[in-house]
């Protein structure tokens, strides 16, 4: 039921000082005024908000009530322009029974108040609109200031009414909404899902499922994240605090090959759901969507979607995980700054199951160079006693990772800062770590952050119950803004050339040196594994395996061939004194397009605890040979073809190739034996054909041969040999006897039909 009801309370009201906004104005007319909208703090009561003060029900439900909690709770209304005002209404919420305490302020622009109704209390006798009139004054903004009742601190008013005069003003077709603060933690709501509580536009998930079965870890990207995407298993909202859960397993499903550790983990997109602009530019150069440090040349900095940057996050860590090996229970990644291939910092929480509290350190794996760690609180020892300033289980506490360069002479120098800031308030500061030979300052790298729960356990006994649990409760990240300019202008290819018939290098390593020399035969070696797996000597190339898995290649000019040519490496070699047994797939041989990709002009480690990411995608084919099968019968020659995923390693595994054929007679390696080897790839109409052959003496022992059907990988730029462990010899050292094949001649020609 609507009420136009006043009772009048009469006082007088002392001129409002030092706010020339509040000039009075002569206004014949008296009329209610429209209010466009009333709001608050968003703490109102569920239901009770205070736009129910201007709907022109008195029903004691339609309300506002917000509670003070020994602070006063502003009510505003707007009046949508500047207007005379002369008295202000209000039915107080149990007005017949209690008394209320408020002010009534009022400003020109919203900003600048001043006192009209000093601190009282209403009457306490009625329910209708007390008016509380005051002299004549401009304003476009009344503020209630609440400060509770006699009987609680809670702020309630069922409706208000502002008399005066002035332009005519639009009501809104609908109510002007105050959004609510939640009820948990740090205003956070516990009905509303992560990406509704935080602004993750900027960020894109990452899970330990593999709900669509395709090997990897699911992700979810930035625009159906920050539409409310949850996942009760990994990642939702935590229903006492309204903090966002990342729940990981070490069960799950890892995001490639080349990642030993699961992950519940956001990554930072600056694109904000631009899926015009790509995640990242093939080679690791810059985009909008990533940033780079300032002491990056200027073209990078133009690319790029920022300039250095600050990750700030308040959180608790809930569980680690318990069981595992010693040097693996209880740590997870929080937070991070990753580059193309490493990481700038990896900020690790670890609490071991014995202790009361927890560490924090950190990890800079930088582009050139070793790993360095860095303890902050407490130590990151598998048997550290229990660090006394060390942070507990569900204690909350704030962490900002910032990057910021400092001039030094005409130069910029990237410094990695961290601060730490306790529940207690208290700040702990790392010493600024200087990253200036890190290997970052190029133009071919861009970061990103990252947070989360990032496990660093994969060894647990129970997998699927032993977990890490992380809360954030606030989550933001800032970047200064890249200059404008050209950004890094991308060079077309040089032109390539259609392969010529005749020989492209024939090596008899003569001169004793793996470069290529002043002989123009010669060709380049490089290292695909350890720098330990080549031995040169006059005559000779030794591939040192021995006990481990070692590989070799050489890089050429680019062969584009043409219909009927055929790219083929004959290869020469002699096995050691020891064979191993039962070693499938174990010699294997490969032939690879560039891409371009310069860095592969070196020497480059890579395993399975290192992978490298130039190795990746690389179109190409691999034939094996298997080495002393137990069933002698089985040895056949296996083609492969590469598949553009991210193993991080050439011939090192098959996991990244598709098998397209296999076959041959059976064959068998014997000690100091030499043999000659065959691998070739030619063009076809449609399709390549791959064929390999292993002789000995001249006489053929097997040979196979496929076509990969429709396939248009026919650029060829690099050749490369790798043994498993334990294949040919016992020594894995150079200089050794017994320690992998020698090669006497390697030779790589282009044939015509």
């Amino acid at each position: 039921m609507k009420k136009t009801l006043f009772r009048t309370v009469g006082f007088c009201v002392a001129s409002v000082i030092g706010v020339p906004a509040f000039a009075n104005m002569a206004c014949d007319a008296t009329d209610s005024l429209t209010i466009i909208s009333a709001t608050d703090d968003g703490l109102y009561e569920e239901t009770h908000g205070p736009e129910n003060v201007i709907d022109g029900n008195f029903d004691p439900d339609s309300r506002w009530s917000n509670q003070g909690q020994g602070t006063p709770k502003s009510l505003v209304l707007d009046l949508g322009a500047a207007q005379t005002v002369k008295s202000l209404g209000v039915a107080w919420y149990k007005g017949d029974s209690r008394k209320s305490e408020f002010t009534v302020e009022a400003s020109v622009d919203g900003t600048d108040y001043g006192t009209v109704v000093g601190t009282r209390q209403s009457g306490g006798t009625t329910l209708d609109l007390e008016s509380y009139d005051f002299d004549d004054l401009q304003a476009q903004f009344i503020r209630i200031v609440g400060n509770g009742n006699e009987s609680n601190d809670w702020n309630s008013i069922v409706e208000v009414d502002v008399q005066g005069c002035g332009v005519a003003v639009e009501k809104p077709a609908q109510p002007v909404i105050t959004e609510r603060v939640g009820t948990g933690l740090y205003g956070l709501h516990t009905d509303k899902t992560p990406g509704e509580n935080f602004d993750l536009l900027g960020w894109y998930m990452t899970t330990p499922a593999d709900d669509d079965g395709d090997g990897k870890s699911d992700s979810v990207y930035e625009n159906e994240l920050a539409a409310g995407w949850t996942d009760p298993r990994f990642f939702y909202t935590d229903p006492a605090t309204g903090g966002m859960v990342f729940r990981v397993t070490p069960a799950g499903a890892k995001t490639s090959k080349n990642t030993s550790y699961t992950r519940s983990e956001l990554r930072g997109m600056l694109r904000r759901g631009d899926y015009t602009i790509s995640t990242r530019v093939d080679g690791g150069y810059p985009n909008k969507n990533n940033w780079v440090f300032s002491s990056a040349p200027q073209s990078a900095q133009e690319a790029s979607g920022g300039v250095d940057g600050k990750l700030r996050a308040t959180l608790a860590v809930s569980q680690v995980t318990r069981q595992g090996k010693a040097y693996q229970v209880g740590r997870v990644v929080i937070g991070q700054i990753h580059a193309k291939n490493d990481e700038p910092i990896r900020l690790y929480y670890r609490k071991l199951p014995q202790n009361k509290y927890g560490s924090l350190y950190f990890a800079h794996d930088p582009e050139v160079g070793k790993e360095v760690w860095v303890d902050v609180i407490g130590g990151r020892g598998d048997r550290i006693d229990n660090p006394d300033d060390g942070i507990a289980l569900d204690e909350i506490f704030t962490y900002e990772i910032e990057v910021k360069g400092k001039p030094e002479g005409d130069k910029i120098i990237p410094m990695l800062h961290l601060t730490i800031t306790r529940d207690d308030g208290s700040v702990v500061e790392a010493e600024p770590f200087d990253m200036r030979d890190s290997g970052f300052n190029v133009e071919d790298e861009f970061m990103f952050f990252k947070a989360g729960a990032y496990t660093g356990n994969n060894t647990s006994p129970e997998p699927e119950t032993d977990f890490d649990k992380v809360i954030f409760y606030e989550l933001e990240y800032s970047h200064d803004e890249a200059p404008e300019g050209e950004g890094i202008v991308e060079k077309a290819p040089e032109p390539i050339e259609p392969a010529a018939v005749g020989v492209v290098f024939d090596d008899s390593f003569a001169d004793g040196g793996r470069e290529d020399g002043a002989d123009a035969t010669d060709s380049n070696w490089w290292t695909t594994s350890t720098s330990s797996a080549i031995e040169v000597s006059e005559g000779s190339l030794g591939l040192v395996s021995g006990g481990s898995g070692r590989g070799i290649r050489t890089t050429f000019a680019p062969q584009d061939l043409a219909v009927g040519q055929t790219l083929q490496a004959t290869f020469t070699f002699t096995t050691p004194e020891t064979i191993g047994s039962d070693r499938d797939s174990a010699f294997r041989v490969g032939m690879y397009n560039k891409l371009g990709r310069g860095q592969l002009e070196d020497d480059l480690s890579a395993s399975s605890k290192t992978p490298n990411p130039l190795y990746d995608g690389l179109p190409g084919y691999m034939i094996d040979f298997d080495v002393a099968l137990a069933d002698a019968a089985a040895a056949n020659i296996n083609v492969r073809k590469h598949n553009e995923d991210t193993q991080g390693r050439l011939l090192g595994t098959t996991k990244g190739y598709s098998g397209i054929g296999e076959g041959g007679d059976a064959y068998a390696f014997e000690a100091n034996t030499t043999y000659t080897g065959v691998m070739s790839v030619k063009k076809l109409d449609n399709g390549i054909e791959v064929a390999g052959t292993l002789s000995q003496d001249g006489a053929v022992l097997s040979t196979f041969s496929t076509v990969d059907e429709g396939s248009d990988v026919n650029q060829f730029g690099m050749l490369a040999f790798h043994v498993n462990s334990k294949t040919f010899g016992s020594s894995k050292d150079k200089d050794t006897p017994d320690n992998g094949l020698d090669f006497s001649n390697v030779k790589l020609e282009v044939l015509a039909d």
